[in-house]
Formats: structure tokens, C-alpha cells, sequence
């Protein structure tokens, strides 16, 4: 919903409030509880008419002076607290929401709202520790405001990267939640538990950060950065085998991500002394493989172990089935390597034609994304498990296409 839309609302639902406070309703006693009989008709019209020049905040801080604090009006209250937090005055919505938990005559259950929202207007001014303090609070009580409790202590402790804490909080989580969202929190406590295990593999304590990718894995068995994270971590402790086994579940959880593990899944295989089994996991690449950057992985390959006019029929093979510019600009690289070897003889406009294109294609490659998140469509240059701009975990992908994968 826009701010704009918020502001007519509003004005609807004030201007409502004020028609009924001085009527009476069919001519009989009123009994409807009048909310802005505070408000005087100039001064209505003079909050119309800040609103109607585009001074919603002027507009906002005239109806909340007038409008009175009590059970009927609380909504109303927290509308414009939540509207000063989406303009970015996070002051002022604070300061609603404490005004409000000032007053006497709320019920339990409404205090909580009220506090839930202060909450967020805390998170988003970035006071975590007093969202923090109210969250342990409102964690202690029973039902809806529980799991809301929850949900913005996740968020808290993902801010604040403290994982562990997250972790547990999002164990509450799942076992409260519905159904429906519990596929989400595993997902995301999986995520966590990835973060542990690489602080642990930073400090190279291999025991327990192979315990917490079990744990990741327990959450989501299905999380390909597991994957990536055991094969390195069994890389480093010299298991070579079970380094290879954690890559090559890569291809089966998502395909595209094999383009992260190519090169080392050849160092595991070469050290294990494995040439067999390499040969057979090239000879099925060259086969099956579709990936861009698994494509160009095998023709640096081949042009190692075979020469270059072996790479470069490769390419022109990948070519034709798959149009793509990276897989051109390799073809180009390799070209103008030979080209380099001839004669002096050879036609010196080909191959300044030659460094030419690959010029243009190298800026044009280098200036596009070659990842997007599949929630929010940020388009990324490197690979993040958690997107920059909507936080969603796990929703960073391979651009596919012509330019990606």
C-alpha cells in the first residue's frame, strides 16, 4: 500500500471520526465515542489542506495532538506511527508508540500490539538493544504475539549476526509456527548454522564446524551451500573422497552452483590419485554439461592437457548448441593465442580484429551481473547466499541466458 493511499485513508477514517463526534446518530443520544471532538473544523481543514500540498508530516503531528488516546482510536494511533516509520521519521513513530504505552485503559493483548510495533520502529532506527530487551518480553507470552515475538528476534539477532542466538530463537520458531511457514525457518536456521560453521572453519576448528553443518543439513537437506562448505572442509582435512562426494551432490540439489566447485573437485580428484575417475567425470561433463562456467572450466582443461585447437573445437561445438558470449570470448582468447604464434606473414588486420572484439566483449561481460535474486530481481556481481537488498537467504541464482549460465 503507497504512503499516498495511506494519507487518503486516513484522512477518510479522521474525517469520519470527526462528522460522528459532533452528530448526533439519527437525531438520538449519541453514545459513539467521539475522538476528535478536540479537533476544531478549522483545524480539520487545515490538515486537509497539508495534505493536500504534500505536508503529510505537519498533517500527521495536527491529528495526532488532537486525536484522543483510548481503545477505539489505538488503531488509528498505530496507523500513523506506522506511517512516520515508512517516511523515516523513526523519532516520531517511537514517540507515538511510548505515548501510547503511557496511557492507562489498554488491555493486555493491546499493549502488546503496541509493543510489537515500537519494536520495529526501534530495528528500523537500529536501537537492537531495545528492540532486543522488548522482544525477551514479549517472548514470555502465549500465542500470535509469541511467534511475533519471535519472527522479530530472528531479525534482530540476523542484524546483530548473532547467529547462535538466532539459531535458538528460530528452534522456538519452527516447533510454534504453522506448517506453512516452517519449510521457511528451517531454511533459514540452516543458513545460520552456515554462518557458524565458516567462523569455525576461519579458526580452523574442523570438529565443530563439521557438527554445525550437520545440523545445517539436518534444517535443509537441500541447501547447496552445505555442500559446498563440507567439501571444503573435508578438502582441507585431506578427505579427498568425501570432499568429492559432498561436490558432486551439487549437481543433483542445483546444477548451476557446480560452476563454484569445478576447479576444486579437480584438485580432489588429482590428489586422491583418482586419474579414472577424473577422466570419467570430464568425459560426462563434456557429455551432459550445460553450465557456462563448467564449459569454460573444461576447455582451460583440455587446452592444459591437450592443447589448444582440442579447446578451442570444443568451444565451437558448446557454440553451436548454446549461444553464449563467454564461451565467444574464451573461443576469441584462444584464437588470438594462436595467432600469436604464426608468421610474420599472417593478416595483422584479422588480428587486431580479433583483440578488438575480444575487447568490446570483456567490458560488455564485465559490466553485467552474473547473479539475481529470484525474489526481489537484484542483480549481483558475486555470489551472496543472503541478497543485499531484501535479505531473503538462500534466493541469489546464476543468471541464466546468452550473458549467464
Amino acid at each position: 500500500m503507497s504512503d499516498f493511499f495511506l494519507y487518503f485513508l486516513l484522512l477518510g477514517a479522521i474525517a469520519l471520526g470527526w462528522i460522528l463526534g459532533r452528530r448526533p446518530w439519527l437525531g438520538g443520544k449519541s453514545n459513539v465515542s467521539r475522538p476528535f471532538r478536540n479537533l476544531p473544523a478549522k483545524d480539520y481543514f487545515i490538515g486537509l489542506n497539508y495534505l493536500l500540498n504534500d505536508e503529510p508530516d505537519d498533517a500527521i503531528d495536527l491529528f495526532i495532538d488532537a486525536l484522543e488516546v483510548n481503545s477505539s482510536t489505538l488503531q488509528t494511533h498505530m496507523a500513523l506511527g506506522t506511517l512516520l516509520r515508512r517516511r523515516g521519521k523513526v523519532d516520531r513513530s517511537i514517540s507515538v508508540y511510548q505515548d501510547l504505552l503511557g496511557q492507562n485503559g489498554f488491555t493486555k493483548a493491546e499493549l502488546n500490539e503496541i509493543k510489537i510495533n515500537l519494536v520495529q520502529s526501534y530495528i528500523a532506527a537500529g536501537l537492537l538493544d531495545r528492540a532486543e530487551h522488548l522482544l525477551e518480553e514479549l517472548r514470555r507470552e502465549k500465542g500470535t504475539i509469541k511467534i511475533d515475538a519471535l519472527v522479530h528476534s530472528a531479525n534482530v539477532y540476523q542484524l546483530e549476526k548473532d547467529w547462535q542466538e538466532g539459531v535458538n530463537v528460530l528452534i522456538e520458531l519452527i516447533r510454534l509456527c504453522s506448517p506453512a511457514k516452517r519449510d521457511y525457518y528451517q531454511k533459514l536456521a540452516s543458513h545460520f548454522y552456515c554462518e557458524l560453521a565458516e567462523a569455525e572453519l576461519s579458526n580452523e576448528h574442523m570438529s565443530r564446524a563439521r557438527e554445525f553443518l550437520q545440523l545445517a543439513a539436518g534444517m535443509d537437506k537441500n541447501n547447496v551451500r552445505v555442500s559446498i562448505l563440507r567439501g571444503q572442509l573435508e578438502n582441507s582435512c585431506g578427505n579427498y573422497r568425501e570432499a568429492i562426494k559432498s561436490y558432486l551432490r551439487i549437481k543433483k540439489q542445483d546444477s548451476a552452483f557446480m560452476a563454484e566447485v569445478f576447479y576444486p573437485l579437480l584438485d580432489c580428484y588429482k590428489n586422491d590419485g583418482k586419474e579414472k575417475n577424473l577422466q570419467k567425470f570430464i568425459d560426462t561433463c563434456i557429455a551432459e554439461e550445460k553450465n557456462t562456467s563448467v564449459l569454460l572450466g573444461l576447455a582451460e582443461y583440455l587446452q592444459k592437457e591437450n592443447g589448444d585447437q582440442q579447446a578451442r573445437d570444443f568451444l565451437l561445438r558448446q557454440l553451436a548448441g548454446k549461444p553464449s558470449l563467454r564461451l565467444l570470448l574464451q573461443t576469441l582468447s584462444l584464437r588470438e593465442d594462436e595467432s600469436n604464434g604464426e608468421n610474420e606473414g599472417q593478416d595483422e588486420k584479422n588480428s587486431d580484429a580479433i583483440v578488438l572484439y575480444k575487447k568490446v566483449l570483456t567490458e560488455y561481460i564485465d559490466s553485467k551481473a552474473q547473479y539475481q535474486c529470484v525474489n526481489c530481481g537484484f542483480e549481483l556481481k558475486s555470489l551472496h547466499w543472503q541478497c543485499p537488498s531484501c535479505s531473503r537467504w538462500g534466493s541469489v541464482k546464476h543468471v541464466m541466458g546468452i550473458l549467464g549460465e
